[in-house]
């Protein structure tokens, strides 16, 4: 597990669509966040990565996604991420996830997360988000 800066903006744009295959996100785009104050990446080498932003005591998952699944690759990023934020201060986390997507909503609620919201017709297909929510410190 690494770290991830700005000069990782092409490796989070090669991962991201092929996690993401219906929405994927350029290099232009990570370059973007990057940019961002507050704004984390993390790359596990075995195809997987997540990035975070973090302003004051709060934070948000902005995607984490995973090339090989069912390796424990996202239980690991979140982990890491998780802690990584808990150390610089953050409080509460927040993330957006489809609501039909329950490989992803069990890895959140063995974390912890519960549900803030609802955000219908949330994803470029029509399909709803919940958005969960997460104290941590």
């Amino acid at each position: 597990m690494a770290l991830a800066g700005p000069a990782f903006a092409p490796v989070f744009a090669a991962l991201h669509p092929r996690a993401f295959p219906h929405e994927p996100w350029d290099e232009p785009s990570f370059a973007t966040l990057f940019a961002q104050p507050g704004v984390r990446g993390f790359i596990d080498e075995r195809g997987g990565f997540l990035l975070t932003r973090q302003v004051l005591d709060e934070a948000e998952i902005l995607t984490i996604g995973v090339t090989a699944p069912r390796q424990g690759i996202a239980t690991a990023l979140l982990r890491e991420g998780l802690a990584e934020l808990r150390a610089h201060g953050v409080a509460t986390v927040f993330l957006e996830v489809a609501a039909d997507n329950a490989p992803a909503r069990a890895l959140y609620a063995r974390f912890g997360f519960t549900q803030a919201g609802l955000r219908r017709r949330y994803y470029a297909n029509g399909d709803d988000a919940l958005t969960l929510r997460l104290e941590i410190g």
